[in-house]
C-alpha cells in the first residue's frame, strides 16, 4: 500500500474526519419551552384520588330568585309572562321588583311562565314594563293566620367525567444506550423530553378533550373543559375586542363562584386585552406565579378583582376566526376545578419483553377532570384583535 504524503503547511481539510475533535455543544436546543401552564397549577391545587373510571359530583344552588319579562306588559295586565322555563321560580307571595320601572308585584299564582300579580305594591305607580325587563324576587309576604304557602326548593345536578388513559412509550437499543455521545445521552435526554410531552397531552386533554365511555373496549375519554363543560357564558365571533364586550362577559362571569379566577388567553387576545386595558394592565414582575406557573400580568376585572392573566403561546399557531385557539380568552374559577387522579403521572422503566436486547420505558397517567357548576367559567372566541 502506498504511502500518502502531502506538500507544505497542514491546513485542516488534511486531517481525517474521524480525526477531529468535533465542537458540540452539550445542551440540547429545543424549538419550545413547556407551556403547560395549565397542568402545572391543577398539579398545585387540591386533587382527590377517583376510585373507579368515572368520577361523579353533586352540584346544587340558592333557589333563584332573577328572571326576565318574556314579553312586555301594560300597566292593567294582572299577568306577566317571564322567561322561558323561569315560571317555576315564582310562588303566591312573592314581592317582584321590576328593574326598568321600579314597580313592585305581588305574585298571585304561576301557570307554566305566566305569573299572576297584583300590581303597583308601594309607592311606584303601575306603569307598562318593557320586554327582558329585570325581576327580581326581593322576599316573601304572607297573611297574619295564613298557611305556609307553597313548598319549594332547588334539585341536585349530577357533574360526572371519565378517566383516560394516556401513555407516551419510548426505547432504544441496548447498544444505543451505552455508546459515548455528545451531549446527554438518549435515554435521559429523551426521559426529560418525554416527560413535557406527555405533560401537554394532558392539559390538551383538560381543555378540548371530548366525555366518552366505550363499554366494549372499556375505553374512556376525559371531557375537557372547553368542549364539554363551559355553555352558559360562550361569546361566540368576536371579531374586534371592545370594552363593551369585554366588561359584559367578565360581569356574567364573575357573578358567581370565588374571585380565584384566571384568565388564559392566546397571543392575539392577550395584545388586545393589553391595549384596551392600557390604564389597568399591570405586567407581572418575573417572579409572580400563580400555583406555579408564570403569570405574564394582571387586568382589574369585574367586581374590584385583580385577575391574572396567563399567555398561551402554543395556541397562537392556531387561527383566531372560527373559533380556534388562536382567538380564545378563556376565564377559570379554580375553585371549581379539581384532577381526579386514579393512577398519577409515572415513568415505568424496562417495560421491553424478556429477551429483547432493548430498553423501553413510557410515562402513564389516568386521571379526569372535575369541572363543577360551569357558570362560574367562560370562554370568549374568535377575537382577532
Amino acid at each position: 500500500m502506498a504511502i500518502a504524503t502531502a506538500s507544505g503547511v497542514v491546513d485542516t481539510d488534511a486531517l481525517l474526519a474521524d480525526e477531529k475533535v468535533v465542537d458540540m455543544q452539550k445542551k440540547h436546543r429545543l424549538l419550545d419551552t413547556d407551556e403547560a401552564q395549565f397542568m402545572t397549577i391543577l398539579n398545585k391545587l387540591p386533587s382527590q384520588e377517583a376510585t373507579r373510571e368515572k368520577v361523579n359530583w353533586l352540584e346544587d344552588q340558592y333557589f333563584p330568585n332573577y328572571s326576565t319579562l318574556a314579553n312586555s306588559a301594560t300597566s292593567t295586565t294582572g299577568s306577566i309572562d317571564v322567561a322561558t322555563d323561569t315560571g317555576a321560580y315564582f310562588r303566591a307571595g312573592d314581592l317582584v321588583r321590576v328593574g326598568l320601572s321600579g314597580e313592585l308585584l305581588e305574585v298571585t299564582g304561576v301557570t307554566t311562565d305566566a305569573v299572576g300579580v297584583n300590581r303597583s305594591i308601594g309607592g311606584v305607580i303601575a306603569a307598562t314594563a318593557q320586554s327582558a325587563s329585570d325581576l327580581i324576587i326581593v322576599g316573601n309576604v304572607s297573611a297574619q293566620g295564613a298557611d305556609y304557602g307553597t313548598l319549594k326548593v332547588t334539585t341536585r345536578v349530577l357533574g360526572y367525567n371519565y378517566t383516560q388513559i394516556q401513555r407516551h412509550p419510548f426505547g432504544f437499543t441496548n447498544t444505543e444506550t451505552v455508546i459515548e455521545t455528545y451531549g446527554i445521552g438518549d435515554p435521559a435526554n429523551e426521559v426529560a423530553k418525554k416527560a413535557v410531552e406527555h405533560k401537554r397531552a394532558l392539559e390538551n386533554s383538560c381543555w378540548v378533550g371530548g366525555r366518552d365511555y366505550d363499554s366494549a373496549t372499556s375505553k374512556g375519554w376525559m371531557g375537557g373543559i372547553v368542549a364539554e363543560f363551559i355553555s352558559t357564558y360562550v361569546t361566540s365571533a368576536v371579531g374586534t375586542l371592545s370594552l363593551t364586550a369585554l366588561d359584559s362577559a367578565l360581569e356574567d362571569i364573575f357573578q358567581y363562584g370565588s374571585m380565584n379566577k384566571v384568565i388564559f388567553a392566546a397571543p392575539t387576545p392577550a395584545g388586545a386585552l393589553s391595549r384596551l386595558l392600557a390604564n389597568n394592565w399591570v405586567m407581572a414582575s418575573p417572579d409572580s406565579k400563580v400555583y406555579g406557573a408564570k403569570v405574564n400580568a394582571f387586568v382589574n376585572g369585574a367586581y374590584g378583582a385583580s385577575v391574572p392573566v396567563i399567555v398561551k403561546r402554543e395556541w397562537g399557531r392556531e387561527q383566531a376566526a372560527s373559533g380556534q385557539r388562536g382567538g380564545w380568552m378563556v376565564v377559570l374559577d379554580l375553585a371549581y376545578i379539581k384532577k381526579r387522579p386514579l393512577r398519577g403521572t409515572r415513568l415505568l422503566r424496562n417495560r421491553q419483553a424478556p429477551g429483547v436486547d432493548s430498553q423501553v420505558h413510557e410515562y402513564l397517567t389516568e386521571m379526569s377532570l372535575e369541572v363543577a357548576q360551569e357558570k362560574t367559567h367562560g370562554i370568549l372566541k374568535g377575537i382577532t384583535g
